[in-house]
């Protein structure tokens, strides 16, 4: 069954304002945009929340581009203001939010994925990119892509087998999903972080199992992924001893 979806009605200006005054937020739509993520550096320390339908040069973890065709996803970037987590933590943090998020929307036990992404029967539904500022105008921003109305074809050829709300069998209206996704994002970052991550090992994929860790610059390395640190950091017990992960990318093995 289909629904109507509403987000571009967020380019009126009655609807966007009367749309940001029910989240408390600075609300800009762009029906195309470079970059939401660039456009919210400019709007910080916020709060704010910028979205578009499409993006020409959206970007995920180190750089990769994130592809999502018009009418399909929530592209959207989330300024906070006041002081922020480690980068590390504001990803894992960022994840639970989402999690949250799909919780709200009827997909209940998504995952999450070290370090920064979100999956339905282990298949990715979201990828977050943050960025934070300290200081006076101390803020993160949340850079948040969610798989709304994708068929199976749109997401055959990613580096890892993707899904869309539509594929797990729910029509829904990507405003709904806007607004479900800045309030939960909005609740978890005002919590304590350690609650968060907290939340986070309970729903993630990669505790507990043999994973492959690959680094830029260093070896591929193998082990099991035995614990989240306070920081952010995986731990995984190798067979030539502990190693810290802060960043890379992983692979669950078994």
């Amino acid at each position: 069954m289909s629904v109507a979806d509403r987000l571009a009605l967020l380019a009126h200006p009655a609807v966007r304002s009367a749309f940001g005054r029910e989240l408390g937020q600075l609300v800009e739509y762009h029906e195309r945009i470079g970059s939401t993520q660039d456009r919210a550096k400019e709007l910080a320390p916020g709060p704010a929340i910028v979205v578009a339908d499409v993006q020409t040069a959206g970007r995920g973890t180190s750089d990769r581009t994130w592809v999502a065709a018009a009418g399909s996803g929530v592209l959207a970037s989330f300024v906070l203001p006041g002081p922020p987590a480690g980068a590390a933590v504001a990803s894992l943090v960022a994840g639970v939010g989402v999690a949250r998020a799909l919780d709200a929307l009827g997909l209940p036990d998504a995952r999450v994925k070290w370090p920064n992404d979100v999956l339905v029967r282990g298949r990715k539904v979201a990828g977050i990119l943050t960025q934070s500022a300290s200081g006076p105008r101390g803020h993160v921003i949340v850079g948040i892509g969610l798989n709304v109305t994708q068929p199976e074809a749109q997401l055959a050829g990613f580096r890892s087998p993707a899904t869309s709300i539509a594929l797990e069998g729910r029509a829904l209206d990507r405003l709904v999903a806007l607004e479900a996704l800045a309030r939960a994002i909005a609740a978890v970052f005002a919590g304590p972080p350690e609650v968060a991550l907290a939340e986070w090992r309970s729903r993630s994929n990669v505790l507990g199992h043999r994973v492959l860790v690959s680094r830029t610059g260093a070896e591929p390395l193998r082990g099991l992924a035995a614990a989240l640190d306070p920081d952010g950091a995986l731990r995984i017990e190798t067979a030539y001893g502990p190693e810290r992960i802060l960043v890379g990318e992983v692979t669950v093995e078994e």
